[in-house]
């Protein structure tokens, strides 16, 4: 199966790519396909890897002493295993497919010689990483503070 270059440009990188950029992310992006039910990242695994969610949906899923904590969902066009790829830990959740899914999936290896290769491409990942974790601080942010004010008694 091929990348799909319009929809990563639309969807990850938020700019046209053009030929000579295609052929060095088409050398470090790996397409995986996951039917419903497949694990596509386990908890405590040392994935090093960013996920794309291209099609399909994931659930993500913690184990929080033994009991198993549904956190989010994840649709097309969001990351996971972010936090393994960044800081080189295993990882916090598994994360399941939910029907099936297409996965654009960058090994943290593959990153750092992209790195070498194209700052520019290695320069664009970063940035949509950066903001996308950004995002998830802010809704982990808005979240707390619900549960702050619930707990006080001050429901909104």
């Amino acid at each position: 199966m091929n990348i799909d270059f319009n929809w990563l440009e639309e969807n990850f990188f938020g700019q046209k790519l053009d030929d000579t950029q295609r052929d060095v992310l088409s050398t470090k992006f790996d397409v995986v396909e996951y039917n419903a039910g497949e694990t596509i990242v386990k908890q405590g695994s040392m994935g090093q890897a960013l996920y794309i969610i291209h099609s399909g949906t994931a659930h993500i899923d913690c184990d929080c002493n033994g009991e198993n904590v549904r956190v989010g969902t994840v649709h097309p066009g969001d990351l996971v295993g972010e936090m393994s790829f960044l800081t080189a830990a295993e990882a916090s959740a598994t994360v399941t497919a939910r029907d099936d899914c297409i996965i654009y999936k960058l090994p943290r290896s593959a990153f750092t010689s992209l790195m070498k290769e194209n700052q520019e491409l290695a320069y664009a990942v970063f940035a949509h990483l950066l903001t996308h974790t950004a995002d998830v601080i802010r809704q982990m942010n808005a979240e707390k503070a619900a549960v702050q004010h619930y707990m006080a008694g001050s429901r909104f």
